[in-house]
């Protein structure tokens, strides 16, 4: 790791009370459920401290099991979510992106992407816990927030919901899982459809293509999560987590295959136009509104 993404890991003892600077952590009893909640104060999109706080909730958590923490907390599901109410996540820091590429700064870019693929890898094999994740989504889910979504074992998404890859709108594809999670959900021609043709889909459509699991309405996020997490009982979450398993043995995504690739994405983003990257930074001019609007506005396109 970089000294930008130095992180601390929690003590057992302070659990649940683990406090982020962007992050909302909670737990909960019924379910059995870790909450990874975006605060609403943070940025719409993936800072270099948001990564560092999932990255501690991360290995915070790893080191709790070690310890036999699940006996006193037994955590069953791994739930990440926002508080915003119009944003999931926008995706990757345009800002960053921007700046690296106007500045011939490659490695900057590859810094970046590493530590986004060490996230999405750890959430592609559940965190390495024996546990079922869920990615339950509200808002806008865009660029590296749907990758992050995609790595997730489950998705649930309230009917309002736009999810999708918009990078092909400035030339570019999705360097952060996309390629491999969307492949292994949809197989290629369907991923290659929707990759290249960058558009935002609604929820019930990303239903209907099978990229995302479950709907429900606006406003019922947080009890539809409930509700799926506690049908079927001990029985209906040993068979999903016996599912996960399964699907990381038959489809796995290995991290040289995801590293491969953002770095293909690095190249890929170096080159390229002026054009291109004047349509980026008004993007990334979209975030900052967003980030001081508490992330409230409407166009937010992301990486």
């Amino acid at each position: 790791m970089t000294e930008a993404f130095a992180f601390e890991i929690k003590k057992p003892e302070d659990f649940p009370h683990w406090e982020f600077d962007h992050i909302d952590l909670e737990y909960d009893t019924v379910t059995r459920a870790v909450w990874m909640n975006y605060k609403v104060s943070s940025p719409p999109f993936y800072a270099m401290q948001t990564l560092a706080d999932m990255a501690s909730v991360r290995d915070s958590l790893r080191h709790m099991y070690e310890l036999d923490g699940f006996a006193c907390f037994p955590v069953r599901y791994f739930v990440m979510s926002s508080n915003k109410k119009s944003v999931f996540s926008l995706g990757g820091d345009l800002v960053t992106f921007t700046s690296s590429i106007r500045s011939g700064r490659r490695d900057r870019l590859i810094a970046y992407a590493h530590a986004c693929i060490d996230l999405i890898y750890s959430l592609v094999c559940g965190l390495y816990l024996p546990i079922v994740s869920l990615a339950a989504v509200r808002g806008q889910c865009l660029g590296g927030g749907f990758e992050a979504a995609l790595a997730s074992d489950f998705i649930l998404a309230e009917e309002s919901a736009k999810l999708g890859v918009p990078e092909a709108s400035f030339n570019a594809f999705p360097g952060m899982g996309a390629v491999s999670l969307l492949t292994r959900r949809l197989g290629v021609a369907q991923a290659e459809r929707i990759i290249g043709a960058g558009a935002i889909h609604p929820a019930s459509e990303m239903l209907e293509l099978g990229a995302i699991d479950l709907t429900t309405p606006d406003g019922s996020l947080r009890a539809a999560a409930d509700a799926w997490m506690l049908e079927g009982g001990d029985e209906r979450w040993l068979r999903r987590r016996a599912l996960s398993e399964a699907r990381r043995s038959c489809f796995p995504v290995t991290r040289d295959e995801l590293i491969e690739i953002t770095d293909l994405w690095a190249d890929c983003s170096t080159a390229l136009s002026d054009q291109d990257l004047r349509h980026m930074e008004r993007l990334a001019a979209a975030q900052k509104r967003m980030t001081s609007s508490g992330g409230t506005a409407e166009d937010g396109r992301s990486r």
